[in-house]
């Protein structure tokens, strides 16, 4: 039996050599597939056979922080050179030497050196070594940011998703609760622990797919999960070390420890973890330093795939999510460091699919042009003047006004995911301005019909799987400002409230109120149901 289930094994993996044999020509020899196999890791090449002085491939296992084989010469398995080859070697899990976060690739030994000869590729399937399987619960497509002092709004509204913050430098900044991990003890933060527990457990309460946006701010206490090049205080998040080793490896260790206790065992589940917010803005959003957009992409790529393989591994339904903003293909010339959304997508996505591809999802923040303009049909001189939005790829904006743009773009074969089919994606943050103070003409009836609309727009297009609102609750920093994005202010419901709440039930009266404000006599008008 254990043969007969090895050569299948074997079979199976030559014949994703045959079906992706064209996609690594860069190297002579390519690394066609990277997969956990029970207590083992069985990775694939092809190629015409490379000069080898011992006649001999070797495969090295390089750590997220590594940036090559170098002077090293422990390479963890050896094969005779052929065109095809199967290279094994222990997982390892929950050991010192834990390959879980560990991209593969192939050397010859020429002149006593390891020279690689092939691409690099990391595990692609973290979740057979989950022991939970949570489910992907959502009662509907709607769902807001949370305000856990309003906790049963959540289930009143009927919101299938709650958004929450969390940040991970809070957890590393002191100790009191104890993990070990991969051969090492480490201790998060007591107070950091509880209050998260409290969060996800009362939101988890309410029926929720809870969607937790995983961010890093400035901490001096833990300045070291910082790349080295954007500890510069003042912005508004930070990218994740992964250029380091013990950052590195204490952000494994924390994804970990956050994606055990957050997996059903009794302090709430997290479903969907976004990693980052907005993180096609290097600046102010996911800083880094002076980089190019290139080396931003590669190295929060490599972000991504620690927290990606940390999540999966403990619970195999989790979803892990990247985030952009509304600006598609806007070019920021007095901040650079601001990369075009698109952009940013499109290379991340080639970073991941060149070294193994995942299951990842997009998140996005379409915003309206401006964004505090409530009353986004219309966009106000002077910015309708600009052709900020439009209908095809080369839009400036991605706006609630043209999400067919992301979703389209999608379904490109490069973005596919690795089963072929289009990408998870949500709506997580798009919010409509209530205030009268706004100079886009906003109240709360426009607020409400905005609302509606939008709504909408998102459900005649399937691939967008979740549609949450800025916010349940009024932002006291926004409204200095102006600008009231909430259901709620203090302890009175706006209209928008039960707006929110029968929007999806078929009940017109929640619903066709909008019209006239819109300036339509019809949905269909609108091209809308």
């Amino acid at each position: 039996m254990k043969k007969k289930i090895k050569l299948c094994f074997v079979t199976a993996l030559m014949f994703i050599f045959i079906m992706q044999m064209t996609a690594f020509a860069a190297e002579p020899v390519s690394i066609t597939a990277c997969v956990i196999a029970g207590n083992q890791i069985q990775v694939a090449a092809a190629g015409a056979v490379q000069p080898s002085d011992s006649g001999q491939y070797y495969l090295f296992s390089l750590e997220p922080y590594e940036s090559g084989v170098g002077t090293r010469t422990d390479y963890c398995a050896a094969v005779p050179a052929a065109d095809n080859v199967i290279f094994t070697t222990d997982l390892n899990l929950n050991q010192a030497t834990s390959k879980l976060y560990s991209r593969f690739v192939v050397t010859a030994l020429r002149g006593g050196v390891y020279v690689p000869i092939s691409n690099e590729m990391y595990l692609t399937n973290p979740e057979v070594v989950a022991t939970v399987s949570t489910g992907y619960p959502a009662r509907s497509k709607k769902g807001v940011i949370a305000d856990c002092r309003y906790a049963s709004d959540l289930t009143d509204l009927n919101a299938g998703y709650a958004c929450y913050v969390l940040d991970i430098s809070k957890f590393v900044e002191s100790g009191g609760i104890n993990y070990s991990y991969n051969g090492k003890n480490y201790s998060f933060s007591s107070s950091a622990v509880s209050g998260y527990d409290l969060t996800c457990s009362t939101l988890a309460e309410q029926g929720c797919n809870v969607v937790m946006v995983i961010m890093n701010h400035y901490n001096p206490a833990a300045l070291d999960m910082i790349p080295p090049l954007g500890r510069t205080q003042g912005n508004t998040s930070y990218a994740f070390n992964v250029q380091e080793q013990v950052p590195t490896e204490k952000l494994e260790a924390l994804i970990s420890f956050l994606a055990e206790r957050y997996n059903g065992s009794g302090h709430g589940t997290i479903h969907s973890w976004i990693i980052g917010n907005e993180v096609n803005n290097n600046y102010p959003a996911h800083y880094q330093g002076n980089i190019s957009a290139d080396e931003f992409a590669t190295d929060y790529a490599r972000q991504f795939r620690v927290c990606y393989n940390a999540i999966k591994s403990h619970n195999k339904d989790a979803r892990v999510y990247t985030n952009i903003d509304q600006r598609w293909n806007w070019i920021d010339r007095k901040s650079p460091l601001q990369y075009p959304s698109r952009t940013f997508l499109d290379k991340f996505a080639a970073a991941i699919t060149e070294t193994g591809n995942i299951d990842w999802g997009l998140t996005i923040h379409p915003h309206p042009v401006p964004m505090d303009n409530c009353r986004f049909w219309s966009i106000p001189h002077p910015y309708a003047k600009m052709n900020l939005v439009n209908h095809n790829d080369n839009s400036k904006f991605a706006t609630v006004q043209n999400m067919e743009v992301f979703t389209n773009h999608m379904k490109q074969p490069a973005l596919l995911s690795p089963n072929g089919t289009v990408r998870h994606i949500m709506i997580t943050e798009l919010g409509f301005n209530a205030s009268e103070a706004s100079p886009y003409g906003s109240n709360e009836q426009y607020q409400a019909a905005a609302l509606v609309y939008a709504y909408k727009k998102a459900e005649s297009l399937p691939e967008i799987e979740a549609f949450i609102i800025h916010k349940q609750h009024d932002d006291l920093s926004e409204a200095a400002s102006s600008e009231s994005y909430g259901l709620r202010v203090g302890d009175r419901k706006r209209y928008a409230y039960e707006v929110f709440k029968y929007m999806d039930s078929g009940n017109t009266a929640y619903t066709d109120f909008a019209l006239p404000l819109i300036g339509a006599s019809s949905w269909a008008q609108l091209g809308l149901q």
